[in-house]
């Protein structure tokens, strides 16, 4: 790991906070920051930081312990300021967003906020009484899809979806995959195209990606992925689309209007085990259309980026109730390390 990089990108994600709150974040020791996935702050509550798995609490000089009474304490005056440093002093601008429960921050970084629902309608409009932010620090590890490309490429480049709970490291994972596949890493240069809604995977800024997706990746940033997906298939001509998070109707329509296109189709999905993500209607109904040719289970947060298990899609097989069940798991032999049954398949 870079420790130095990471670091800089820990500060990089707290340097949105307000000024009482991002001295404490950047006096934290770098072998810290540089482990760190998450910044939690609760009003009345100590600062705390997620980090392999375990929330670790800030003390007033940024030194951490699992003590939580020794931990600095973020106000609610603390939360509006950071609110709307992050929204660059311009609340209205942000308001989709914020409804949408999130703030996108420079260099690919996330704030989920959490607070109190405004109704109009039975619709969300808006959030008011923010109470919480969790700031999600984005982090660009090269070589993090290396076990999926040998594993999942060996006869050539296959659509992916990537199944993984929060904070399994999917966004990472995609983000390495369009840089391999740019870089040609799968077996001459793809061209690549990142339909990017929340600004996570290529983290643009003033036009220009701020992770390194190779020389031959298009990002369409900030687009709803709908659109994005049918822009970039009228528009790039690609041969690899990218997109983090589907789930929605429109995104699965998005989907299938370009499956006949001969596109390839690398996304992520939300899900702590194949059972749950067949459990989704939207999913169910991209594997039903064969959009998919291989699912990659992905690790819990203790694990970010650890494959548990690669699944052949033509191996879910459909009984008569309609129901898709698990059958013939590629590289499973019984162990939980599914990176250890690919360095041992393929020698990585």
């Amino acid at each position: 790991m870079d420790t130095v990089t990471n670091a800089g990108r820990f500060d990089q994600a707290a340097s949105g906070l307000c000024d009482r709150l991002r001295p404490v974040l950047e006096s934290a020791p770098p072998s810290v920051k540089a482990t760190a996935f998450e910044i939690r702050l609760r009003a009345g509550k100590p600062a705390a930081i997620t980090r392999g798995g375990s929330n670790w609490f800030l003390d007033g000089s940024g030194q951490v312990s699992n003590m939580p009474r020794h931990g600095f304490i973020v106000t609610r005056d603390d939360i509006e300021k950071s609110v709307i440093r992050m929204c660059g002093y311009s609340l209205h601008t942000h308001q989709d967003e914020i409804i949408s429960g999130f703030i996108s921050l420079p260099g690919g970084h996330r704030a989920g906020l959490c607070g109190t629902a405004v109704l109009t309608e039975g619709k969300i409009s808006g959030v008011r009484e923010i109470s919480s932010i969790n700031l999600r620090i984005a982090r660009d590890i090269k070589d993090a899809a290396v076990p999926v490309i040998k594993a999942a490429f060996r006869d050539g480049i296959a659509s992916l979806l990537l199944v993984g709970p929060p904070a399994s490291g999917k966004t990472t994972v995609l983000r390495d995959l369009a840089r391999q596949l740019s870089w040609g890493a799968a077996g001459g240069f793809q061209k690549v195209a990142v339909v990017d809604e929340r600004g996570e995977i290529g983290a643009v800024h003033e036009g220009v990606p701020q992770n390194d997706l190779g020389p031959c990746c298009d990002v369409l940033s900030g687009y709803p992925k709908a659109q994005g997906i049918e822009t970039a298939v009228r528009t790039l001509s690609p041969q690899v689309i990218v997109c983090d998070e589907i789930g929605g109707e429109a995104e699965v329509g998005g989907i299938l209007g370009c499956i006949n296109c001969g596109v390839r189709i690398i996304a992520s999905a939300h899900g702590s085990s194949i059972k749950d993500m067949l459990g989704r209607r939207q999913v169910k109904r991209l594997l039903e259309h064969g959009v998919f040719d291989k699912i990659i289970l992905l690790s819990d947060g203790d694990n970010p980026g650890r494959i548990v298990e690669i699944i052949e899609t033509g191996d879910l097989l459909a009984e008569d109730n309609g129901t898709f069940m698990p059958r013939g798991v590629l590289l499973h032999n019984g162990s939980s390390d599914g990176l250890g049954i690919i360095r041992e398949s393929f020698g990585y």
